[in-house]
């Protein structure tokens, strides 16, 4: 026999369930502009049913519905693409970020920049060979070569300032990643408790993907959930968050980044995993991007330090080839007299000689006392040498104080020492002058002034009197000073390379700033295509997980009814067990 009452149970289930229904409904549509908020649906079964006579047998009469769970609508492919590509896009957005400062850096639009100081100066040597006698000229030379050295150092510094910076915003992103990482753990805490009855914590886990999803614009991530709901979050190999414990990030203590003379003048830093001092390797995100720009900025460093390395080395030693107003000279060891000129560039009576480091790829600047002789066992007399690179040389290409003396302009050595001739055989050569009176020459002025437009392959084949010197001060040498090639093997028979490598200095210099450009560019090009496929990745998850106002609205009105009609029916039924019950009639008698 079926209950009496099994209808009123029947129909206060549709009530309940309906109820249950709205009020998720209401969820949503509040919570429609939450972030990381997932649309959240019931999940509905009827309940089991009951059997009850007929004329035919028994029949099978159904006792109404139950709620099963509260789910949230959510696509775990589409959470994991997230997670794989948002670390891309915020990797490209923030190195657009730096490249976009280092070209404010490198502007030469408004005629102030490098490329104007270069030009100026190169200008100042072509108009003293024609007027290598006025003092005027020898005077606009001196302070164009004080304003490109002054330019370089501003932008070293401008580029340091950079790296400090990137430096801050790290240190500033591994105290976030931190905060993150101890809220995923309480979160995971909360679930777990929360999920021991069977239910689910949609609203907690909602939270907990919204801290998952910002962890992922710092470094690339991969999670996993245990059979208790915790996750369990690793990247580049380490375990960041293991259901209810964390690794706890720290920055390094810092370092100056020195090597061999190399220091970009700034103090380098790395993360560090407190627990077991390794250090972490971000990949991906933010975080790797701030390491990568700070390697670049360093390299545009090297390039300022490569141009005022070849005006330290190869520069300064064509100067000295040259003849002041004054004739200074000196005899040389087969009692010839030769040019006795200062450096341009650096300290008085200092030699700067080309080095490379083959292991590094990196060049510098050996720099030593030539009269340096305290040392008997030192043949070639460079005793308390010191090895640049980096900032150091920059910070060395300071015009010779020499020139700040008293008509120190006459220190520039405008005229030639050089003169081709060609021998009784037919041979050309380059024999020494005297100096004589070549107060007028400007011969070794047009020299200088190749440097900086000439290529260094075309000055050795056309043999020009410059070629000399490139050749003796630009060859291959190790730490030691043993002639190398460009891989760091012994070689009998020298290779020539500059600083500049092999590029005229203006050259040189276009090429690094057209590289700039270039990089620049390929990166915000990165940084669209990956905002394209986020765009794509987001409409995939919010078409999932996103609250539809049309779909709620329905979704309202139905169950809205679905009470009604459940309270109106349950109402119905409650008349006919009243009449039943309480009837005057026979029943009962």
């Amino acid at each position: 026999m079926r209950a009496t009452f099994s209808g009123l149970n029947t129909m206060v289930r549709g009530i309940i369930a309906n109820q249950v229904s709205l009020d998720t409904t209401g969820h949503n549509i509040t919570n429609a502009g939450t972030d990381g908020y997932s649309r959240q649906a019931v999940n509905l079964a009827t309940t089991y049913s009951q059997d009850v006579n007929s004329l035919k047998g028994n029949a099978v009469v159904g006792t109404g519905v139950d709620v099963l769970s509260i789910q949230r609508a959510r696509n775990v492919y589409a959470d994991v693409q997230y997670r794989n590509e948002n670390p891309m896009q915020k990797y490209y957005e923030t190195l657009a970020t730096n490249y976009d400062k280092v070209e404010t850096i490198f502007d030469d639009s408004q005629d102030l920049g490098i490329a104007q100081s270069i030009g100026d100066f190169y200008q100042s040597w072509v108009d003293l060979s024609t007027s290598a006698s006025n003092s005027s000229s020898r005077v606009n030379t001196i302070e164009q070569g004080r304003n490109l050295s002054d330019i370089l150092q501003t932008k070293t510094t401008e580029l340091q300032e950079q790296i400090n910076l990137e430096y801050e915003d790290i240190k500033a992103e591994v105290g976030q990643l931190n905060d993150i990482l101890e809220n995923i753990v309480k979160l995971n805490k909360q679930i777990v408790a929360k999920e021991t009855n069977g239910s689910t914590a949609n609203d907690l886990r909602d939270s907990r993907d919204l801290l998952v999803d910002d962890l992922c614009n710092y470094l690339n991530v991969s999670v996993t959930e245990d059979d208790f709901g915790s996750y369990q979050i690793n990247s580049s190999g380490i375990t960041l968050v293991n259901g209810f414990a964390r690794a706890h990030l720290e920055m390094s203590n810092g370092v100056s980044s020195a090597y061999l003379g190399t220091d970009y003048g700034i103090t380098d830093y790395s993360i560090k995993i407190a627990e077991s001092n390794i250090v972490f390797l971000p990949a991906g995100g933010t975080l790797k991007a701030h390491f990568d720009a700070i390697t670049e900025d360093k390299g545009y460093i090297d390039k300022l330090a490569n141009i005022a390395g070849y005006l330290l080395t190869a520069f300064n030693e064509q100067h000295k080839q040259g003849w002041d107003i004054d004739g200074h000279s000196t005899v040389d060891s087969t009692g010839e007299t030769i040019p006795n000129t200062i450096n341009f560039y650096g300290l008085d009576g200092m030699t700067y000689e080309y080095r490379y480091d083959a292991d590094r790829q990196i060049n510098y600047i050996y720099k030593y006392d030539e009269d340096d002789t305290t040392d008997p066992n030192n043949t070639n007399n460079k005793v308390n040498g010191e090895m640049m690179s980096g900032v150091r040389i920059i910070e060395a290409l300071e015009v010779n104080t020499r020139f700040d003396e008293n008509n120190g302009d006459r220190y520039i050595a405008a005229a030639t020492s050089k003169e081709y001739v060609e021998t009784s055989a037919g041979v050309g050569i380059w024999e020494n002058l005297e100096w004589g009176d070549r107060t007028g020459d400007g011969t070794n002025a047009v020299y200088l002034s190749e440097l900086f437009n000439i290529a260094f392959d075309t000055i050795l084949s056309d043999g020009k009197a410059n070629a000399e010197i490139l050749q003796e001060h630009c060859k291959l040498k190790d730490t030691d000073g043993n002639l190398i090639d460009i891989t760091g093997e012994s070689v009998t028979e020298p290779v020539y390379y500059s600083m500049t490598n092999k590029l005229s200095i203006n050259a040189y210099y276009q090429k690094a700033v057209s590289t700039l450009g270039t990089n620049s560019y390929s990166v915000d090009q990165n940084y669209e295509a990956m905002q394209s496929i986020m765009v794509q990745i987001n409409n995939w998850r919010d078409s999932t997980a996103g609250v539809d106002w049309n779909e709620e609205l329905t979704n309202m009105i139905k169950f809205q009814k679905g009470y009604s009609a459940s309270a109106r029916c349950l109402t119905a039924m409650d008349e006919m067990l009243d009449r039943l019950v309480n009837s005057t009639g026979a029943v009962g008698r």
